[in-house]
């Protein structure tokens, strides 16, 4: 045993000072990690190549050696690798939480003998048809992102980096079992993956499944379900019936790609058995975003071509017949309806705004997709309060759903009617969806309206029906995203030209922040597109302030006064990345747990889903007392009044009102750097910045903020300076007014 700067190694096989013979050795061996750190992986170099060890077999020897808390210490690991005579360099290296390599060791070992026949690889599991086209799509967005560079050398990267072997253990008797996802490529949705396949014992029962990315958290599976293929393969043994393995497993972002699946069986004797271990190359929301390069058979077609012959010639097959040829033809329609046509670039940037009119807007129809109590209807609700009070507005307002804020909009003076508007998403083909609208045209009349508004992309019906009736249309989005990412998996997708066609038809176009600008860009026709940030009522906030004290906050919270209240505000859903603030409270505890005692971490905005239950499973698992779920509540002001730090930990935000509340309320911010946050507030002057689905940097910054409480008050004063001077509804909503006259004259001067 070695002791190195982050622990503990042992190489049991080979021993010290023995002698090998040329060929392939299995080495066996130990990495026990000190207090505080966490170590995700373990490989080995040797002659200019990288070896992948198993790591995270189960040693309770060990365990109880180093007092580990319980028996199901995953410290031992295993290496595949092929030696030739000489003195062999083996130098390990361990894989940190943090994402980074770290040398371990390195041991010299005599091959003896005379070499080996060539090193040939275990057989790689054939690539199936929809593996082969997520590569493809991935190879089409790179020859978008990377003109210049060669189709060959494109292929030759991307090849490179699948992981290969992708099967590093399977489950040896008495275990049985196979999972075909996470596949070669695999979508992590949000830093979510799913698992799926089987896996049973001979004899005895498994009490549940667990799985690991990162061997510091660790998350239930669903086990036992029935398995369709299990039983076919194994009639001998009762247990393959009902030995299905499916769920989502959640993984850092920090983590290099590809990353090691671990899934572990959990007996009824209390044993636990490292049962699988596979690699996979993980692509996620915001490489789906990627365009295409312009839609071409010829291009489809020489690429597909291309990524086929390489694959094989790394030795890696694709599996053909009727099934590759269905899905490249499925795999051409979606490709050529997301594709860009080529046509002549024009600016999309509109004029600025001329004069403002002072006349009556009159009447004004209003569409969005919820009326739930959260930032987009919030800041539609201030909105229309103000076209009605300031604009002379006669507002109907249409939604999709309904939801809390109807009353308020009623109280607003605004009338409000709910549509059914799934039609339209469900259609499954360009004249289903025409067949959808025209029926919601007669139940929604605009023929009177004098100016239209949709909130949100979700609402871009709204602009056709505005098109068809022949009204000027206000189009306000708030995505940072793509119409294909937007509707992945909840539309079909002949509905994204339709999607697609209303930034050209809108007559304006407003964005919060050119981040958000960005991604549809490709989609101007000609110069409707309008920057104009979001905004925060400052006064009522004011009043808040002044009306409830902090102190009085806290003592209903029940929060004690010399404890530091974390609050990460927002619905609970993937996309807010309330998984990854759970990581890092748990990392916090293990590299500062006197700082992190001190502590309450809340998650405000639960709700009855199932990725609440997926966090709240989490948080069971984790342990700690101090983090916990509060559930969705319209009291945001409160739990900001009463908080020390406030933490946004999304992967996708265009202009979240959340950061612009904690900005006016004086509360330090630290948040991930994604789309317009970092229009909103400058890392290091008005907030910490970190990296999305990274739980170490979020540790750290969690650490940093809290043991400073002078620089995250200071992060706080720049942070409310800026709001005054540039998001208060004051100045901003004045000039959403402005921009709804502006539409409505442009759309008369084009009659």
């Amino acid at each position: 045993m070695i002791e190195f700067a982050h622990g503990f190694f042992n190489l049991e096989h080979p021993a010290a000072n023995a002698s090998l013979p040329a060929g392939r050795h299995l080495l066996r061996g130990w990495l026990v990690e000190n207090p505080g750190e966490v170590l995700t992986d373990l490989r080995l170099r040797y002659a200019g190549k990288i070896w992948p060890a198993v790591y995270g077999f189960i040693r309770p020897d060990l365990a109880a050696h180093f007092k580990h808390p319980t028996p199901h210490l995953p410290a031992a690991f295993e290496a595949l690798i092929f030696l030739q005579p000489g003195t062999a360099t083996l130098e390990f290296e361990a894989l940190a939480i943090s994402g980074d390599w770290r040398p371990v060791v390195t041991r010299q070992v005599e091959i003896t003998g005379p070499p080996a026949a060539p090193f040939i690889p275990d057989a790689e599991a054939p690539i199936h048809a929809p593996e082969f086209s997520d590569l493809l799509y991935h190879l089409l967005r790179l020859r978008a992102a990377e003109p210049t560079t060669t189709l060959a050398e494109l292929t030759t990267g991307l090849v490179a980096s699948l992981a290969c072997p992708r099967y590093l253990l399977h489950p040896g008797a008495p275990f049985h079992g196979f999972f075909r996802e996470p596949a070669i490529i695999t979508r992590a949705a949000y830093g979510r993956l799913i698992v799926d396949g089987y896996l049973f014992h001979e004899h005895a029962s498994i009490k549940r499944i667990v799985a690991t990315f990162d061997l510091h958290v660790w998350q239930t599976v669903a086990h036992g379900g029935a398995s369709p293929i299990a039983p076919q393969i194994f009639p001998q043994f009762a247990n393959a019936v009902l030995s299905n393995v499916k769920g989502y497993i959640e993984i850092p972002e920090q983590l290099p790609r590809p990353v090691t699946l671990r899934l572990y069986a959990e007996l009824n004797d209390g044993s636990l058995h490292l049962c699988a271990a596979q690699q996979t190359f993980t692509y996620g929301v915001e490489d789906e975003k990627k365009p295409f390069p312009p839609a071409s058979p010829l291009l489809f077609l020489q690429t597909a071509r291309v990524l086929y012959t390489q694959l094989k010639a790394a030795g890696i097959n694709v599996t053909g017949g009727t099934a590759l040829r269905k899905k490249l033809w499925h795999t051409w329609r979606h490709f050529s309806i997301r594709a860009p046509r080529r046509r002549q670039k024009t600016a999309s940037r509109a004029d600025s705004i001329p004069s403002p009119i002072t006349v009556p807007l009159g009447p004004v129809m209003v569409f969005t997709q919820n009326l739930d109590y959260e930032g987009a209807p919030l800041l539609l609700l201030e909105y229309c309060r103000h076209l009605i009070a300031n604009g002379g507005a006669h507002l109907t307002l249409i939604s999709a759903s309904d939801g809390l804020l109807r009353q308020e909009f009623i109280a607003a003076g605004a009338t409000v009617r709910i549509v059914d508007a799934a039609a339209l998403t469900r259609a499954a083909s360009a004249s289903a969806w025409r067949a959808a609208l025209k029926k919601l045209s007669h139940e929604v009349d605009c023929s009177s309206a004098g100016l239209i508004v949709a909130n949100t992309l979700a609402s871009y019906w709204a602009i056709h029906l505005a098109h068809q009736a022949g009204k000027p249309s206000l189009f306000y989005i708030h995505e940072s995203t793509t119409p294909a990412a937007f509707y992945h998996g909840t539309g079909a997708s002949s509905i994204i030209p339709f999607v697609e066609a209303s930034f050209g038809l809108a007559t304006r176009v407003s964005f919060n922040t050119a981040s958000t600008a960005n991604y549809y860009e490709p989609l101007a026709t000609h110069a409707n597109y309008h920057l104009n940030p979001g905004w925060i009522n400052l006064a009522a906030i004011d009043a808040h302030r002044a009306a409830h004290s902090r102190n009085a906050l806290r003592k209903s919270l029940n929060v004690a006064p010399e404890r530091k209240l974390v609050v990460n505000l927002g619905a609970v859903c993937e996309r807010k990345g309330q998984h990854v603030f759970a990581w890092a409270v748990d990392l916090l505890w293990r590299r500062h747990p006197e700082l992190a005692a001190q502590g309450d971490f809340w998650m405000v905005g639960g709700r009855r889903t199932p990725f609440d239950q997926s966090v709240a499973d989490l948080i069971t698992s984790l342990g700690r007392p101090n983090l916990k779920i509060v559930a969705e509540t319209p009291r945001a002001y409160d739990y900001l009044g009463a908080a020390d730090l406030f933490v946004c930990s999304s992967y996708e935000e265009s202009f979240p009102r959340v950061v612009l509340e904690a900005m006016a309320m004086l509360v330090p911010i630290l948040s991930t750097q994604v789309h317009g946050i970092p229009e909103m507030v400058a890392h290091e002057k008005e907030a910490l910045l970190v990296p999305p689905g990274n739980s170490s940097a979020l540790a750290d910054g969690l650490a940093r903020l809290l043991s400073r409480p002078e620089l995250a008050r200071d992060y706080a004063a720049h942070a409310r300076t800026r709001v005054e001077t540039h998001f208060d509804t004051a100045l901003s909503l004045p000039r959403q007014l402005e921009l709804a006259h502006h539409t409505i004259a442009i759309h008369a001067a084009r009659r």
